[in-house]
Protein backbone atom coordinates (compact mmCIF):
# COMPACT_ATOMS: atom_id res chain seq x y z
CA UNK A 1 0.00 0.00 0.00
CA UNK A 2 1.74 2.99 -0.98
CA UNK A 3 -0.77 5.28 -0.32
CA UNK A 4 -3.80 4.08 2.29
CA UNK A 5 -6.84 5.14 1.64
CA UNK A 6 -9.45 5.68 4.33
CA UNK A 7 -11.68 2.79 2.37
CA UNK A 8 -8.58 0.31 2.68
CA UNK A 9 -8.39 1.33 6.76
CA UNK A 10 -11.51 0.47 7.39
CA UNK A 11 -11.94 -3.77 5.85
CA UNK A 12 -10.94 -5.93 7.80
CA UNK A 13 -7.05 -7.29 8.73
CA UNK A 14 -5.35 -9.94 10.32
CA UNK A 15 -2.49 -9.71 13.09
CA UNK A 16 0.38 -12.00 13.18
CA UNK A 17 2.57 -11.87 16.56
CA UNK A 18 5.50 -13.49 16.15
CA UNK A 19 8.67 -14.24 17.93
CA UNK A 20 11.60 -11.52 16.98
CA UNK A 21 14.06 -14.28 17.62
CA UNK A 22 14.14 -17.39 15.64
CA UNK A 23 15.85 -19.83 18.19
CA UNK A 24 12.25 -19.15 19.76
CA UNK A 25 9.61 -22.38 19.51
CA UNK A 26 6.74 -20.32 19.91
CA UNK A 27 4.22 -19.86 17.36
CA UNK A 28 2.53 -16.89 15.72
CA UNK A 29 -0.68 -15.46 17.26
CA UNK A 30 -2.70 -14.19 15.21
CA UNK A 31 -5.71 -12.19 15.72
CA UNK A 32 -8.73 -10.58 13.31
CA UNK A 33 -9.72 -7.09 13.72
CA UNK A 34 -12.68 -5.31 11.94
CA UNK A 35 -10.53 -3.20 10.84
CA UNK A 36 -6.80 -2.16 9.41
CA UNK A 37 -6.94 1.19 11.57
CA UNK A 38 -8.06 -1.63 14.69
CA UNK A 39 -4.97 -4.28 13.34
CA UNK A 40 -2.18 -1.09 13.60
CA UNK A 41 -3.13 0.01 16.41
CA UNK A 42 -3.08 -3.39 18.01
CA UNK A 43 0.72 -3.54 16.22
CA UNK A 44 1.59 -0.26 17.67
CA UNK A 45 1.43 -2.14 21.00
CA UNK A 46 3.19 -5.02 20.41
CA UNK A 47 5.92 -3.33 18.69
CA UNK A 48 6.96 -1.43 21.83
CA UNK A 49 7.99 -5.12 22.76
CA UNK A 50 11.29 -6.09 21.68
CA UNK A 51 11.02 -9.62 21.90
CA UNK A 52 7.66 -9.86 19.27
CA UNK A 53 7.53 -8.22 15.71
CA UNK A 54 3.58 -7.44 14.31
CA UNK A 55 2.78 -8.31 10.63
CA UNK A 56 -0.22 -7.49 8.88
CA UNK A 57 -2.11 -9.06 6.76
CA UNK A 58 -5.07 -7.32 4.73
CA UNK A 59 -8.30 -8.22 3.46
CA UNK A 60 -7.04 -8.21 -0.11
CA UNK A 61 -3.84 -10.42 1.06
CA UNK A 62 -1.43 -7.64 1.20
CA UNK A 63 1.66 -8.54 3.85
CA UNK A 64 2.80 -5.75 5.87
CA UNK A 65 5.76 -6.02 7.21
CA UNK A 66 7.41 -4.74 11.38
CA UNK A 67 9.28 -1.84 8.70
CA UNK A 68 6.36 -1.18 6.83
CA UNK A 69 3.97 -0.98 9.89
CA UNK A 70 5.84 1.54 11.79
CA UNK A 71 6.07 3.87 9.06
CA UNK A 72 2.62 3.77 8.75
CA UNK A 73 2.14 4.88 12.50
CA UNK A 74 4.56 7.79 11.74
Amino acid sequence: MDVMETEALERPADLAVWPAFAGDAARAVSTHYASLREALSAAAQVLADPTKQPWIVTEDGEMLAPVAIRAYLN
